[in-house]
């Protein structure tokens, strides 16, 4: 063999030898993506036909794609509920969809349709209403991230502009609220030696731009919230598979659960307030607790207390110079008052003043 021959037989495998490798890697990769998606596609049809914990699904149409980048489980027409759960919950959209990295299948990203019906059934004192949502978001995502040995991982909720409608069929009557954005996210809990505190989560919410339009008008506060944040560790969280919010609740009472708020911002109409504390439910499952809070022109807050007929103008005078020379005596702003929130019997009070009844959540 000459040495011309051997040179571009060398050259011949130099290009055959990568190209080669290459399709073998797409051809193990093509067989592991189907492989996967096939096994994804026969437990999401398994637990269809067989409901789990009384969770109900269904659809239209479900489809598997997203080759070759990641792993979607497309669904038109997706439904769920929980027809034996206290409420008797339903949820139906006109689409969604789940994505998976082909080499990360511990982080899933769900993605919404734009409209969005809900209906539920609403405990009364001798019967139930059974109420309905309709609602719009221009975006609706949620990631999710599988954590081991957790029994909950970390979650990620992000809403843009949803304008969602309330229809209570017992009363016959409707209400409308929309906001601009929703966020939440939460994870499982850890001490400062990164260890998982025993059934414990901590949980951050931002919620922005929200009015409700009503026959009823919010009182004092009004019907615009231009933004809440919240940062909470909640606490005593029961394991339970549980797919109703009542259900969950009572589990969650039972075992004495606590809501600790290390930072809560409030912008409510004349309502300028920051606040830590810790709050739960009492035996009628009415809100109970303490919170340290700090109001900005608390004058302006009580003033419309006093013009809406809340507190009477005496009290609410006597009250407003005491806390203010108290907030002075500790240094704070003219136009700042730290007063307690105390949330008793059902009773609010604010500072001193008994400001509204609590109902009992449900």
């Amino acid at each position: 063999m000459t040495a011309d021959t051997e040179s571009g037989s060398g050259i011949r495998w130099g290009i055959a030898g990568p190209s080669l490798a290459l399709i073998a890697l797409v051809a193990i990769y093509t067989v592991y993506w189907f492989s996967v998606t096939g096994e994804i596609r026969k437990q999401v049809e398994a637990f269809a036909a067989d409901p789990q914990h009384g969770l109900v699904t269904g659809w239209s149409e479900f489809s598997m794609r997203g080759y070759p980048y990641r792993i979607e489980a497309a669904f038109i027409q997706p439904a769920a509920g929980a027809p034996d759960a206290p409420e008797a919950w339903e949820w139906r959209s006109e689409r969604a969809s789940i994505a998976l990295l082909p080499y990360n299948l511990h982080h899933a990203v769900l993605t919404l349709g734009r409209e969005h019906l809900i209906r539920y059934r609403e405990p009364l004192g001798r019967g139930y209403s059974q109420n309905e949502i309709r609602a719009t978001a221009e975006k609706a995502q949620a990631s999710y991230v599988d954590l081991k040995d957790m029994p909950f991982g970390r979650l990620a909720i992000d809403i843009n502009d949803l304008d969602a409608q309330h229809v209570r069929g017992a009363s016959r009557t409707s209400d409308r609220a929309k906001l601009t954005r929703l966020q939440l996210h939460a994870r499982p809990a850890m001490n400062e030696q990164s260890e998982p505190v025993p059934a414990a989560y901590d949980f951050a919410l931002r919620a922005e731009g929200v009015t409700v339009e009503s026959a009823q008008r919010v009182p004092v506060l009004g019907n615009d919230l231009s933004h809440l944040l919240m940062q909470a560790r909640l606490r005593g969280v029961p394991a339970t598979s549980h797919v109703s919010a009542i259900e969950i609740l009572d589990a969650w009472r039972a075992t004495g659960g606590t809501l600790a708020i290390s930072d809560l911002i409030v912008k409510w109409g004349p309502l300028d307030l920051t606040a830590n504390g810790e709050l739960s439910l009492d035996e009628q499952k009415r809100p109970a607790g303490r919170l340290h809070a700090r109001v900005t022109d608390f004058k302006g807050l009580v003033d419309a207390m006093t013009a809406e007929g809340l507190v009477k103008e005496d009290e609410a005078r006597i009250a407003l110079a005491g806390l203010v020379l108290v907030s002075q005596f500790q240094g704070n702003r003219s136009d700042e008052v730290q007063l307690p929130i105390i949330m008793e019997k059902g009773q609010l009070y604010l500072g001193p003043l008994a400001v509204a009844r609590l109902a009992p959540l449900y």
